[in-house]
């Protein structure tokens, strides 16, 4: 009796890996966008970090660090749920496939190979939103879109250049 699993029932036990990999992958994105925001100005060829920093405080205050957070947290919200929770759904299926035995190294990793792609399905307008957003300030002021969040991004990008375009670069 003692070793007894209880089994859940409802809609939690679902719904639970789906809220988890969101929320943890959201409060991640809070604490590490003013690092990315600083490896994307690297990145777009603006000097060493200690300049970047630098620049961005005297140019454009604190707020910048956080320009794109937005599009950075819908990210997490569509990608890291998306796939977080689909492996845990996957595994638990495989898992019940295979009579309740642990899955061999293969298994596992097609089912978080499955997982990444469902996840960067969902995920890669967020991830573009949050790349447009963070290089808009490094554009000349005529070519700035002036993107005031994620949903204005996306908004402009479907209109601009259509839906097809939210998944650009999510292909070959």
């Amino acid at each position: 009796m003692a070793n007894e699993k209880k089994t859940q029932t409802g809609v939690w036990p679902k719904i639970k890996p789906f809220v988890n990999g969101g929320t943890s992958g959201m409060l991640a994105t809070c604490v590490i966008q003013p690092i990315d925001m600083i490896k994307v100005r690297i990145q777009l060829g603006q000097g060493s970090a200690a300049t970047v920093t630098k620049t961005m405080l005297r140019n454009e205050g604190i707020g910048a660090f956080y320009k794109g957070l937005s599009a950075g947290l819908l990210r997490q919200a569509t990608y890291t749920t998306a796939r977080l929770g689909s492996f845990k759904m996957l595994t638990t299926k495989a898992i019940e496939a295979n009579d309740g035995k642990p899955l061999p190294l293969y298994q596992k990793a097609l089912c978080g190979l499955t997982a990444g792609a469902i996840g960067a399905c969902f995920g890669s307008p967020a991830d573009l939103a949050l790349i447009r957003m963070q290089a808009d300030a490094t554009l000349p002021a005529a070519q700035r879109r002036n993107y005031s969040n994620a949903f204005h991004a996306l908004y402009r990008i479907v209109g601009d250049e259509g839906v097809l375009a939210l998944w650009k670069g999510a292909g070959p």
